[in-house]
């Protein structure tokens, strides 16, 4: 979802900063932000939260980067010791 905000200068420059520092996009560190906050909102363990998100990210970018791979089927005895 796309949207606009109004943030102040200063705290515009901040986050872009610590995100590139952190190596992640504007969005990324806006919407990992905003997870924590509710998180912390609801009572639940920010640092966890992220642990996860973060977890889940680095999952989903390594199916990414390896969806290419193909699993044929499994070879016979024969064909292991011809090998």
């Amino acid at each position: 979802m796309q949207t606009t905000l109004r943030i102040d200068n200063r705290i515009y420059r901040e986050a872009k900063a610590e995100a590139a520092r952190l190596g992640c996009t504007l969005t990324r560190f806006i919407e990992d932000a905003l997870a924590e906050r509710i998180a912390r909102s609801h009572g639940t363990d920010p640092a966890r939260e992220a642990e996860i998100a973060e977890r889940n990210r680095l999952m989903e970018s390594l199916l990414q980067s390896t969806a290419h791979f193909k699993v044929g089927p499994r070879p016979t005895r024969e064909e292991m010791n011809e090998r």
